[in-house]
C-alpha cells in the first residue's frame, strides 16, 4: 500500500512538473502542457505517462475545447478526440471516488482487500494505458463470475454484490466509451487522436493524420512543400493536404529556429512600418543570427541550409504563414477562412479539383497578426465602427470581414490573380469559349465595339476582360478605372501598351482619401482620346458613362465589367437599378455572359462564356419588349458548345452591318475577317499542345502573333482584296519562323 501510494504521489508530481495551465485563446479555452525536457514524448497517443497527465488533468478541468502538449513540436488534441478522452477521463475519476467504496458487504470483509488492490491497479492502468486495462477488467469480472457460481453461498453473495456494484457498471460504461470503442490496442490510439502538429514557432496547426477511406488522386511540390490531393468519399469533396518543409526538419534544426528566434524577439532592432519591407528586413537578421548560432554551437548546417531556415522563420514571423505556401500554388486562385478562426480548415479554390478542404487550420493569434499587417499595408481602419476592408496585396485581392458584422470574430478571403494576363487562347484550351467566339470577341474589340462582361462572382469577368484589352494594339492609349485593382496593368505596361491607372474609392471603404468612381470617369473623360475600360460598374458613374457614350465622347472604345446573370438583367440594373435612361442603354453594343456551371447537374462546375447578344438598336424604350437583343452566340447545352446565333450565320446582324459600315466593306468581308481571327487563335492553342510549349498562349506571345497579321493584313489591303487563305498561310510562316523551322503545323 505505500508503494502504491508513493506510486501515486510520484505520478502527481510529474504532472504538475509538466507546467499545466489553462489558458483562453480567441473562444476557446486550451489546456495546455509545458513539456520541454520531458522525458514522457509529448504525446498522449504514444506516451503512457502523457495519457495519464492529461487524463488527470481533463478530470480536473473538463470544459476546455483544445489539450497542447508544448516541446520543440506543439501538439493540439481537438473535437472526437478529445471528446473521448473527457468520456474517458470522467468514468476513470467516477470510479475512483465511489467504485473503491462499496467492494463488500459489511458482514464480510475476506475479500475485500484483494478486490480493492486488483480493482485500483486496474484503475490506475486505465488512466495511462486504457486498452490493455479494459482486458484485465473483463477477465476480472469473468474470474469473479465464475468463483460466484462456483463459491460458498456466502462467498458467493459477496461476489455478486461486488459484480452488481462495481465490475459491471464499470465495464459497461467503458465499453459503451468512444475511446474504448475505436481502440481495442495501443495502435488505435493515433487513429482517434489524431493532433495537429507544429513545430513550436508556427502558430498555425496542420492536421497530418489523414482521414480514413481517402484516396490520393495527385500529388506535386510547391517551394519545398509536399501537396497531395485526396478524394474525400464520405463528403463527396477532395482534400488539400499540405506538409512544408519545416515539418521534415531535423530535430536540432528545429531546436537553431527557435534559438534564432528568441534572439531575434530579444533584439531592439528597428524595422520598417511598411510590413513588405519589413519581412525583408526580418529575413536579412535572421540569416544573421541563424549564422552566428550555426557558427558558435558548432552545428552542421550548411551555408544553404541556414538560407533556407532563415526563410522558413521569416515566413511565420514577419510574413504570413503557411498561407504563403497556398500563395505560391499557382493552382490555388482563391483561399478561404472563415470565422470563428479554428473551428474550421482553410478553404480552397483550387484550378484542378474546385473547392477543397484543407488541412491547415489558423489559430485568433494568426488572425490578429494577419489583420494587422493588412490593416497596415492598406493604411485603412479595420474595427468595429470599420468592419470591412478590402486590399491589394501585389497580384492578391483581400477582404476581411469583422465584429459585428460577423458575429463569431473576423473572416478572411484571399483571391489571387494571374500573374500574367489571360488570354483568348488559355480561355479556349481551359475550355471556356471555342475558336469561334474568341473571334468574334477579337473582332468586336478591335472594331470599337462598347462591350459590358456580365456573369456571377468568379465567373471569369475580370480576366476575359484582361483578354480582350490584349486584343487591342498597343498603339492605342488605354485608361483604367478600378477601386480594386485586378487587372494587370504593370504586366501590360512591360508588353509596351501605353495605360493610365485610375483608382477609385472601394465600394467597401468608408474613407475620403480616393475619389469616386464618378468623379474618376469624369476625369478619364478629359484626358484625350483613349479606350475606356471600367474594372466593374456599379453606382453612380453608370450615368456618366453611358451620357458619354450615347454622345461619342467616350473615345475609342468602352470596356467594363457588371454582375448581371443574363443580358436582360443587365439592362434591369442599369436602367432600374443604376438610373441609366433606356435610350442611353442602346450605347451598349455588346453584352458577353459568363458563368460558373455545373455539366449536366453533376458536382464538377466549369466556367464557361454562355452568351454574346447585342443590343438591336431599332428598339423601342419600352423595357417590356423582347426583342431587344440578339445573340450573336449562346451555349448549346446539348453540344456543349458555343454555338453562332441566327442573327450571326444569316448575316441579319445589325453590330455586323454597322462595322461593315465603318470599316468601309461588306458584311461578308467582316464575317471572314472574324474566321480568320478563329483560326489563328485555334492554330496558336494547337500548336503549343503539340509542341508542349505553353508560353505559347502567353500574353508577350499572343501579342507578337496579333502584331503579325496586322502588320500582314495591312500588306494584303494594297491588293485591294483581302485573300484570307493567302494571309493564314503567311501568318503561318511567321508562325514557323518565330518557333524555330519544323515547330509550327503546316498550314491548313
Amino acid at each position: 500500500m505505500r508503494r502504491a501510494r508513493r506510486s501515486d504521489r510520484m505520478r502527481s508530481k510529474e504532472v504538475l512538473n509538466c507546467g499545466r495551465k489553462l489558458v483562453v485563446l480567441g473562444e476557446q479555452r486550451v489546456l495546455k502542457f509545458k513539456c520541454g525536457g520531458c522525458q514522457g514524448g509529448a504525446s498522449i497517443e504514444k506516451s503512457e505517462k502523457c495519457m495519464r497527465g492529461v487524463l488527470e488533468a481533463l478530470a480536473d478541468e473538463p470544459k476546455v475545447d483544445a489539450v497542447i502538449l508544448a516541446d520543440v513540436y506543439e501538439r493540439e488534441y481537438t473535437g472526437a478526440g478529445l471528446e473521448a478522452l473527457k468520456e474517458l477521463s470522467g468514468i476513470i475519476k467516477e470510479n475512483k471516488r465511489w467504485g473503491l467504496a462499496n467492494l463488500t458487504p459489511k458482514d464480510c470483509k475476506q475479500c475485500a482487500l484483494s478486490r480493492k488492490t486488483r480493482l485500483g491497479k486496474i484503475l490506475e492502468e486505465l488512466g495511462g494505458d486504457p486498452a490493455p486495462a479494459i482486458k484485465k477488467l473483463k477477465e476480472f469480472r469473468y474470474e469473479t463470475l465464475v468463483r460466484e457460481k462456483r463459491g460458498a453461498k456466502k462467498c458467493s453473495k459477496c461476489r455478486a454484490e461486488f459484480l452488481k456494484k462495481n465490475l459491471s457498471p464499470l465495464a459497461s460504461k467503458l465499453e459503451a466509451s468512444e475511446f474504448i470503442q475505436t481502440c481495442k490496442r495501443r495502435d488505435d490510439y493515433s487513429r482517434l487522436l489524431q493532433p495537429l502538429v507544429r513545430p513550436c514557432f508556427l502558430s498555425s496547426r496542420l492536421q497530418l493524420e489523414v482521414p480514413e477511406g481517402c484516396e490520393v488522386v495527385d500529388s506535386y511540390e510547391v517551394d519545398g512543400s509536399e501537396v497531395k490531393m485526396y478524394k474525400v468519399s464520405d463528403r463527396l469533396q477532395n482534400l488539400y493536404f499540405l506538409i512544408p518543409p519545416e515539418y521534415h526538419l531535423p530535430h536540432e534544426h528545429v531546436e537553431l529556429m527557435q534559438k534564432a528566434r528568441a534572439l531575434m524577439l530579444e533584439s531592439q532592432h528597428d524595422f520598417d512600418l511598411e510590413p513588405l519591407h519589413a519581412r525583408e528586413q526580418v529575413e536579412h537578421l535572421l540569416l544573421d543570427i541563424t549564422s552566428k548560432l550555426a557558427v558558435e554551437d558548432g552545428s552542421k548546417v550548411s551555408r544553404e541550409e541556414v538560407g533556407w531556415l532563415a526563410k522558413y522563420l521569416a515566413r511565420f514571423t514577419a510574413g504570413l504563414g503557411l498561407l504563403e505556401i497556398l500563395l505560391a500554388d499557382p493552382k490555388v486562385q482563391d483561399i478561404y477562412v472563415d470565422a470563428p478562426i479554428g473551428k474550421t480548415p482553410v478553404h480552397i479554390c483550387h484550378r484542378d479539383y474546385e473547392e477543397c478542404i484543407t488541412n491547415i487550420f489558423l489559430t485568433p493569434d494568426d488572425s490578429e497578426s494577419l489583420i494587422s499587417k493588412f490593416r497596415s499595408i492598406s493604411g485603412r481602419p479595420f474595427s468595429e465602427a470599420d468592419p470591412i476592408l478590402d486590399l491589394n496585396l501585389g497580384n492578391v485581392r483581400v477582404a476581411v470581414v469583422g465584429s459585428p458584422l460577423s458575429p463569431s470574430g473576423p473572416a478572411l478571403a484571399i483571391r489571387r490573380h494571374k500573374p500574367t494576363p489571360w488570354t483568348l487562347p488559355q480561355f479556349i484550351q481551359a475550355g471556356f469559349l471555342n475558336p469561334y467566339a474568341a473571334g468574334l470577341l477579337s473582332l468586336l474589340v478591335d472594331a470599337q465595339a462598347s462591350i459590358l462582361l456580365t456573369g456571377s462572382r468568379g465567373a471569369g469577368k475580370s480576366s476575359l476582360l484582361g483578354a480582350l484589352m490584349l486584343e487591342l494594339l498597343p498603339k492605342f492609349r488605354i485608361i483604367t478605372v478600378e477601386d480594386t485593382l485586378e487587372l494587370p496593368i504593370e504586366q501590360f505596361r512591360e508588353l509596351g501598351f501605353k495605360i493610365q491607372a485610375l483608382r477609385v474609392q472601394s465600394a467597401t471603404s468608408t474613407t475620403s482619401a480616393e475619389l469616386g468612381a464618378g468623379d474618376a470617369l469624369r476625369a478619364a473623360l478629359r484626358l484625350g482620346e483613349s479606350v475606356l475600360v471600367i474594372g466593374e460598374v456599379r453606382g453612380e458613374e453608370a450615368r456618366v458613362l453611358y451620357e458619354a457614350m450615347r454622345v461619342g465622347a467616350a473615345g475609342n472604345s468602352v470596356m467594363g465589367t457588371i454582375h448581371g446573370a443574363t443580358a436582360k438583367d443587365v439592362f434591369e440594373r442599369v436602367v432600374h437599378d443604376l438610373g441609366v435612361h433606356p435610350s442611353s442603354f442602346k450605347a451598349t453594343d455588346v453584352i458577353a455572359v459568363a458563368a460558373p456551371i455545373r455539366l449536366k447537374g453533376g458536382m464538377s462546375r466549369m466556367r464557361k462564356l454562355l452568351q454574346i447578344t447585342e443590343t438591336r438598336k431599332d428598339w423601342r424604350t419600352d423595357p417590356t419588349v423582347e426583342n431587344g437583343f440578339s445573340d450573336l452566340m449562346y451555349y448549346n447545352y446539348r453540344s456543349g458548345e458555343l454555338v453562332p446565333g441566327l442573327a450571326l450565320r444569316s448575316g441579319s446582324s445589325g453590330l455586323m452591318k454597322s462595322i461593315a459600315r465603318k470599316w468601309g466593306t461588306s458584311v461578308q468581308d467582316v464575317m471572314l475577317n472574324m474566321e480568320f481571327r478563329a483560326r489563328v487563335q485555334e492554330a496558336l492553342v494547337e500548336t503549343a499542345g503539340r509542341l508542349g510549349r505553353p508560353e505559347i498562349l502567353e500574353a508577350s506571345f499572343t501579342m507578337k502573333s496579333n502584331l503579325a497579321w496586322h502588320g500582314l493584313f495591312d500588306a494584303e489591303l494594297k491588293r485591294e482584296n483581302v485573300d484570307y487563305e493567302r494571309l493564314h498561310k503567311e501568318w503561318r510562316k511567321w508562325l514557323k519562323q518565330s518557333l524555330g523551322d519544323g515547330n509550327a503545323a503546316p498550314a491548313k
